[in-house]
């Protein structure tokens, strides 16, 4: 047993040594922890000028096992957190940032932490991120906060002294002030500001880590916090703030306590069983000797359960007989009812083999119909184009020089330069719709930032709306990030936002998108024009226009816009559709939905 103990003592003496090895530091050259000199109850300076602090506490016992020699170095954080970043501080502890993942090394979480927001209790209202338009709310630097923040309307005042902070909150500075749950708990006993209350926000909480520019001492790191928290060391020294472990937090005294109690337990019934063994053994015996004559018994018994098994098996087989022959005539039966069921399914199949047939004949003929007013919209949109480019180039080429004013002569230029341009865009246009039915057309899914793509698309219409039009977006209020094509989402939505922008000579025009049964939603209502009632069934088919519903003398620039986004949503397994704007009462709203893998 000694052996075991000591060569499991040199296995532990081992891995600490490799998990330090070769990082450098000696009761010479220490290793530099950076700290913030007001932190509570993270890090802070007391009142005698000594690091204090659960980090100093839970960094001490850290390095102790690591065999590394610490000194810590105060200073106020944003002096810290760049000396961390540029190295001239070996070590410090700040939250995970996605934005500064390439240029540090941060170790696995210590715990995590989620965000209050603080108020007066006599202003104290059920406040929410919806609810903080036009508020002046207070906080450290903290790009997502800021962002969502922005996105609702509040206004920012960065601090950098959170004491400070919330002794202006508690005169009346600010309205607000987010912070995180463990700082709002710890400052607001601490100073007794008895007129402030924290309440929850339903941010994504953040990740608390040490971070250094050395990454073999991150990596020794992460294997000692892996151990520390099997051992139950990270819950003890973080129990008072830490709120990331999902549970109660049991104090290593009650293990003891327990493995005590079990331990008295076990003594006490070995010492029980040791006093009875002689009655027990006595009890044995008696046993032993009833055992005999049971089993005489037994063998009595078991001849006349054997001549019992013969006579029920006789019985058995005789039942088996009976449920033979009534089975028979139930196999029978079915077999009637199977066939008269057989010749009511062919009848059935019969009368849908006939409605499917009179189907086809009229899709067919839907079909020729669409066919015909398609080509026949093509033709006239091929030919309006060419007619004006070749009318318009011959009077050039048929003119002497000087012959026309140089005005008019721009303008014909200008005339054959747009339809050139028309021309373009409906080839470009059949080609989209062909690459998009080819089937072998892939996909290529990346992460996209909805929000931001969104809001180009927007800005590209608002360059274009007519007089009297405005465009508005609305938009999750926590952001939104998505697994998608983002030339296909792009070639959807400002398709439906172009034939938004050509059908709205005044009010408005909405773009709104959303999480909505495990997919993206997005719609675009204007007040426009509205659906003409003979193309409700078919706006997606091939007679779709980018500028029109139809086809009519007046139009300019048909194209197959609706058409492309139809085989597009269809590739990607969504929904597509239009409808009346009954909210405003005239108007139209078109939709389309597709199934995505939504990011945090």
């Amino acid at each position: 047993m000694k052996l075991r103990l000591n060569n499991i003592l040199l296995l532990l003496t081992f891995t600490i040594a490799v998990n330090a090895n070769g990082l450098n530091y000696s009761t010479t050259k220490p290793l530099v922890f950076g700290i913030d000199k007001d932190y509570p109850p993270l890090e802070y300076v007391d009142e005698k000028g000594n690091p204090s602090g659960v980090d100093v506490e839970f960094t001490k016992l850290l390095m102790e096992r690591l065999g590394i020699p610490v000194k810590f170095a105060p200073n106020n954080w944003t002096a810290i957190a760049g000396d961390v970043l540029s190295g001239k501080v070996d070590l410090g502890m700040m939250v995970y940032s996605p934005y500064r993942k390439d240029v540090t090394n941060y170790s696995r979480a210590v715990f995590r932490l989620y965000h209050q927001i603080v108020t007066r209790k006599d202003e104290k209202r059920n406040y929410g991120l919806r609810d903080v338009k036009g508020m002046k709310i207070a906080l450290m630097y903290s790009r997502p906060v800021i962002d969502t923040l922005q996105r609702a309307g509040a206004k920012i005042v960065l601090v950098e002294d959170l004491t400070k902070a919330f002794r202006d909150l508690s005169a009346g500075k600010y309205d607000a002030l987010i912070c995180y749950r463990y700082q709002a708990k710890s400052l607001i006993a601490m100073h007794k500001f008895t007129n402030l209350v924290g309440e929850d926000l339903t941010l994504t909480p953040r990740e608390y880590c040490y971070v250094s520019h050395d990454e073999k001492l991150i990596n020794a790191i992460n294997k000692e916090l892996d151990a520390m928290e099997d051992e139950g060391v990270m819950d003890e020294v973080y129990a008072n703030v830490a709120s990331s472990f999902n549970g109660v937090i049991i104090p290593k005294w009650v293990w003891i306590a327990t493995a005590a109690l079990v331990f008295a337990i076990l003594l006490g019934v070995i010492w029980m069983q040791r006093r009875y063994n002689g009655k027990l053994k006595t009890a044995l015996a008696l046993a032993r000797e009833s055992e005999e004559k049971a089993r005489q018994s037994e063998e009595i018994a078991q001849k006349s359960a054997e001549e019992a098994r013969i006579s029920e098996e006789r019985a058995k087989h005789n039942e088996e007989i009976a449920k033979a022959s009534e089975e028979r005539a139930k196999h029978n039966e079915e077999i009637a009812k199977a066939s008269e069921e057989r010749a009511k399914h062919n009848e059935e199949i019969a009368k849908a083999n006939e409605e499917k047939a009179k189907a086809n004949e009229e899709a067919a003929r839907k079909s020729e119909e669409l066919k015909e007013i398609f080509f026949s919209n093509m033709s006239h949109s091929l030919r309006t184009p060419l007619n004006a480019i070749i009318g318009f180039s011959d009077l050039l080429m048929s003119m002497e020089d000087g012959a026309m004013p140089r005005e008019d002569r721009d303008n014909l230029l200008q005339l054959i330069n747009k339809n050139g341009l028309d021309l373009l865009h409906l080839v470009n246009e059949l080609l989209s719709l062909s690459e998009v039915e080819d089937d072998g057309q892939t996909f290529k899914r990346e992460v996209v930032d909805v929000d931001n793509e969104m809001g180009l698309y927007a800005s590209e219409i608002r360059a274009q709306l007519r007089e009297g039009v405005e465009l508005e977006v609305v938009e999750p209020i926590d952001g939104l990030r998505a697994l998608v094509d983002k030339k296909l989402m792009r070639v959807v939505t400002m398709h439906l936002l172009d034939n938004a922008l050509q059908h709205t000579s005044e009010g408005k025009i909405t773009l709104t998108y959303f999480l909505k049964e495990g997919g993206l939603y997005a719609e675009v209502k204007d007040t426009g024009e509205g659906l003409p009632e003979k193309l409700k069934q078919n706006i997606f088919g091939l007679l779709s226009d980018r500028n029109a519903y139809t086809h009519d003398e007046s139009q300019e620039n048909p194209g197959l816009g609706l058409s492309v986004c139809k085989s597009i949503i269809d590739r990607c397994n969504g929904k597509i559709g239009a409808r009346d704007n009954t909210e405003d009462g005239k108007g139209t709203i078109f939709w389309y939905w597709v199934p995505t893998e939504i990011l945090s």
